[in-house]
């Protein structure tokens, strides 16, 4: 979900849909699912939303859409090699 800029991609729920092959009934849970990435830590998904805007569509009728600023979220650090092994003494073996 890279962009043309590699920063992210702005996408609304219906570009989700049709990109997907969903049904019209998928929206309100893909809206939750957007609204549960920006909230807060979902660690197990590898994206996240950055920004959330609001923007006016006139087709069909005119209405107020959002569409979501998806990032990729940065990789975990490797915790292996942050602390020095600690070394047994020789009451510990």
């Amino acid at each position: 979900m890279q962009g043309h800029d590699s920063a992210g991609l702005w996408v609304t729920v219906p570009e989700f849909r049709t990109f997907f092959a969903m049904d019209k009934q998928a929206s309100p849970a893909i809206s939750g699912f957007f609204r549960r990435l920006y909230q807060g830590p979902f660690f197990t998904c590898p994206y996240r939303v950055a920004k959330i805007e609001k923007m006016m569509v006139n087709t069909p009728h005119t209405r107020m859409i959002k569409r979501y600023f998806i990032t990729k979220r940065p990789e975990p650090r490797n915790k292996q090699g942050t602390r020095p092994a600690r070394a047994l003494s020789s009451t510990q073996k």
